[in-house]
């Protein structure tokens, strides 16, 4: 799997409503073609795509959009302030659908919030692995990933989907001994297809390590142009971007 240098997270974020089909639209228009999404489960058993635990920054409502039906996510207004525009929540089946027609690759990261219980995140694995298993050939288009320890054991099941090893340093020294054996041996047992890493952990040494020991290196929390050049210079093999003008910087 091919796996381009800039990964649009959210969407063109920046510029307008995060995880919808319209902000995916202006990326894709832009150049992108791979894009990140995050996929939570309804009250219903119905999957959509939205970030947060709860619904106070994108629609000021103090409640837990996995509290809802999908009937109830359906009717809320959900706002990008800077641009003054609203949108919809889209279900996961809506944006395959679009990619599927639009010819595009994706990354969905599986959001589980930390005081879920562990059927929550197994529901949520099966559920999606059935709505991707009725698209003919999309393994080859899609991999998955998730902070949740349940869910990343739950998709060892499931080999025909690639996935990425999300991991987020707090600090290199204390966190390295755990990066260079333990996840380096759950990294190989499990063939992932690459570490993705925080950005503040890194710097041009660092990222070396980690190609000669993980292979591909992809980097989050990307959010300035000078880092997205560093980035580039360091010769790290994928990044999650937010401003869609950032597909064109270059050395």
């Amino acid at each position: 799997m091919n796996i381009d240098r800039f990964i649009s997270h959210r969407g063109a974020n920046t510029e307008y409503v995060e995880n919808t089909i319209q902000s995916f639209q202006i990326a894709k228009d832009f150049g992108f073609k791979w894009f990140e999404i995050d996929v939570q489960m309804s009250l219903d058993g119905e999957l959509f795509l939205f970030h947060d635990n709860d619904l106070k920054r994108l629609a000021g409502l103090d409640l837990k959009p996995t509290d809802l039906t999908i009937a109830q996510l359906k009717e809320i207004d959900v706002f990008h302030t800077a641009s003054d525009t609203t949108d919809k929540i889209p279900t996961l089946k809506e944006y395959l659908d679009w990619a599927q027609q639009q010819g595009v690759y994706t990354n969905i990261e599986l959001k589980i919030s930390k005081k879920a219980n562990i059927k929550y995140a197994e529901n949520l694995v099966v559920a999606v692995i059935n709505l991707l298993n009725e698209y003919e050939g999309i393994n080859e288009s899609i991999f998955i990933s998730s902070f949740n320890k349940t869910a990343m054991k739950e998709l060892k099941r499931y080999k025909k989907y690639k996935k990425g090893k999300l991991f987020e340093m707090i600090s290199w020294p204390k966190d390295f001994d755990y990066l260079d054996t333990e996840l380096y041996k759950r990294y190989k047992e499990n063939n992932y297809l690459a570490i993705i890493i925080n950005y503040d952990c890194l710097n041009r040494k660092r990222v070396q390590y980690l190609k000669n020991k993980f292979g591909k290196v992809f980097v989050f929390s990307v959010y300035t142009d000078y880092e997205v050049k560093k980035l580039l210079d360091w010769g790290v093999d994928a990044m999650f971007v937010d401003k869609k003008e950032q597909l064109k910087i270059t050395l």
